[in-house]
């Protein structure tokens, strides 16, 4: 692992001590993946245990599990190093560094339960406890020039015993052409240093693009959009400078500002996302997040660094 990827996942697990630092050097350093990933799983609390419960001092308690197993001195309760992860009570975690590497390199379920040795009853929970700390993980602020545009999924029921519907072939088309109720809006909001914020939307209003722009998008930004009267709407209504581009009408750049940025994003999520041939829409959250993970780290998104996410 480059050092660059390595300082990446240092800033993933937070502030770590010395002993932490160590504990994963040896996991980086090679061996079999069980090693591998039990190593990365210690390397939490190789300094300090913390209570999951109580947040009171841990004390070593022999091992359960092939893991170190703790007591706290407050609350007398026992854990380990996964309680209250995503990852408690993983079973055949000797496997999980393989399936780590198999959402680095995008599988879908059933190709990644072949690569892994695994049923896809088993793939798909270690797919959606690992994509939980990613999902999760938002920009805290956008700021300067934000550009701001919504794409759509088609609504999926895929795993779901009751439809509203008459059941259709995965990744099929909608019954009506355009934008229906069968479409679920995602807004993609991305700022020119490259933090990106993707989020579904009850619906394109101004209160549902507000609940999800006014908490990120700086006071002091330029957001960009479409003509779209909801962005509007949410700047006037908040105070920000908007600069709205009529796409209709062949306006595409006004300036130095256009949505060019979020709409190469738009693109390659769009791109992504067609492996898997329909994504249920209750679980939509879940991919965005694991796509931009994947943007944002690129080369520096590793098996070791999947799990570290899931840890975090």
């Amino acid at each position: 692992m480059k050092a660059a990827q390595f300082q990446k996942l240092i800033e993933q697990l937070g502030e770590l001590s010395p002993e932490q630092r160590e504990a994963l050097a040896k996991a980086l350093a090679g061996g079999s993946e069980a090693a591998e990933t039990v190593a990365l799983i210690e390397a939490r609390f190789a300094d300090k245990a913390t209570c999951p419960h109580c947040q009171g001092e841990g004390q070593k308690w022999g091992y359960a599990a092939g893991l170190r197993r703790y007591r706290c001195r407050s609350c007398k309760t026992s854990f380990n190093a996964l309680t209250k992860t995503p990852l408690a009570f993983l079973k055949k975690r000797d496997k999980l560094a393989t399936y780590g590497q198999a959402m680095v390199d995008g599988l879908s379920l059933r190709k990644a339960a072949k690569r892994v040795g695994i049923n896809l009853g088993t793939a798909f929970d270690w797919r959606h406890r690992l994509l939980k700390g990613p999902a999760k993980a938002k920009p805290a602020k956008l700021d300067g020039v934000v550009e701001a545009d919504e794409t759509y999924f088609l609504e999926s029921a895929k795993g779901s015993r009751k439809l509203k519907r008459k059941p259709r072939k995965r990744g099929g088309k909608a019954s009506k052409r355009g934008l229906s109720q069968e479409q679920i809006p995602v807004i993609v909001t991305r700022d020119r240093s490259g933090a990106t914020l993707t989020e579904v939307l009850s619906d394109t209003t101004a209160n549902s693009i507000a609940k999800v722009l006014d908490p990120v998008v700086a006071k002091d930004a330029a957001l960009v959009s479409d003509g779209a009267k909801a962005y509007r709407t949410f700047a006037n209504a908040t105070d920000r400078l908007h600069i709205a581009l009529v796409t209709s009408a062949g306006e595409y750049t006004w300036g130095t500002y256009h949505i060019q940025n979020v709409n190469a994003y738009t693109s390659g999520l769009k791109g992504w996302m067609a492996r898997f041939k329909g994504v249920a829409t209750h679980y939509l959250p879940n991919y965005l997040g694991w796509h931009r993970k994947l943007e944002r780290e690129g080369a520096g998104f590793t098996r070791i660094a999947c799990i570290a996410a899931a840890l975090a």
